[in-house]
């Protein structure tokens, strides 16, 4: 028996989808599939729909609103970054030549030296937080048909941008967007259409799968990181806007938060736990995989309660009345 979309609202939370889409991420890194980026896209827009609503929820000024948002990403991206790289240059696993580069978190995805290999996305992540007050602005000035016009321009930049070699968060702005404009409309779409969105979706991939053309948005060996290809990812994940809409309105508890914000340390430690074992291992075969998943959950355990807790019941005392 099927399960009702009420039912399935008390099983996958906000949270839980945060943490299973940063598990897609390890499983893209561990197999051949390429769904890495979908989830990260998907994320994007999570991303837009809760820190617009944080936003508009806030009392204390826009210089606040973004050092709390900096506060949340950076402190523990900075130590993962140097104990990470720390490890990688002592094993001698592939590593830039310091980790100053990707200290420096904004601009990363344009330049080299990002040492966890998924920085580039928190790099659009911390541009998206800085834009976001202007993109509020907009919509509260000046509606969302002119919005959405100038965002359609910015778009078309980033676009540019991205086939000249310069990611910006510009190119991935309509996810972002499609996350802001959910939180905007305070839409609540109905399991139904939240599940044929996801019916719709799959059968996208379905699709994907039949056209060799296509494959290379599903499968790493057909995929060149081209701009048709990114266009495809972004097309396909606002496929799934009704879901993501009704999902971050589902019912979310004290461990359904918590999975939220271990997606964020799963996210930072797995591709540096996998660089560390690849350095002791003869070839990274099925029980070498299994074998770094276990160390993968293992660390990001340790870094959530040791490290990610601590930072953010610090983060939580600055803004008492406004944590996130």
């Amino acid at each position: 028996m099927m399960p009702q979309p009420q039912q399935l609202g008390r099983l996958l939370g906000p949270g839980l989808l945060r943490f299973l889409l940063a598990a897609l991420v390890v499983v893209s890194h561990l197999t051949s599939l390429n769904v890495g980026r979908p989830a990260v896209l998907l994320f994007f827009m999570l991303s837009g729909f809760w820190v617009a609503r944080l936003l508009a929820r806030w009392e204390t000024g826009t210089i606040t609103f973004l050092a709390s948002r900096a506060l949340r990403i950076w402190p523990l991206y900075a130590l993962v970054t140097v104990v990470a790289w720390a490890l990688l240059a002592r094993t001698g696993a592939p590593h830039p030549a310091d980790p100053w580069s990707a200290l420096m978190l904004l601009g990363l995805a344009a330049r080299p030296g990002d040492v966890l290999g998924v920085s580039w996305s928190l790099d659009l992540e911390l541009q998206f937080y800085f834009a976001l007050p202007l993109i509020a602005l907009a919509l509260a000035r000046a509606g969302v048909a002119i919005t959405l016009a100038g965002a359609a321009l910015a778009f078309a930049v980033g676009a540019w941008l991205f086939d000249q070699g310069w990611l910006t968060f510009l190119f991935h702005l309509p996810v972002f967007l499609a996350g802001v404009l959910v939180q905007h409309f305070a839409w609540r779409p109905s399991g139904r259409l939240a599940a044929a969105s996801v019916v719709l979706a799959g059968l996208g991939a379905g699709l994907i799968l039949l056209v060799p053309a296509w494959n290379g948005l599903l499968l790493k060996a057909s995929f060149a990181d081209s701009l048709a290809e990114n266009l495809g990812h972004i097309l396909w994940v606002l496929l799934l806007v009704p879901f993501i809409a009704w999902n971050v309105h589902q019912p979310s508890d004290r461990r359904d938060r918590w999975l939220g914000d271990m997606s964020y340390t799963l996210y930072l430690v797995h591709l540096p736990v996998v660089k560390l074992l690849a350095q002791f291992v003869p070839a990274m075969d099925l029980a070498a995989k299994l074998l770094a998943l276990a160390l993968i959950a293992l660390v990001s355990l340790a870094v959530f309660f040791g490290l990610d807790r601590p930072l953010e019941a610090r983060r939580a005392r600055l803004w008492r009345r406004h944590p996130a």
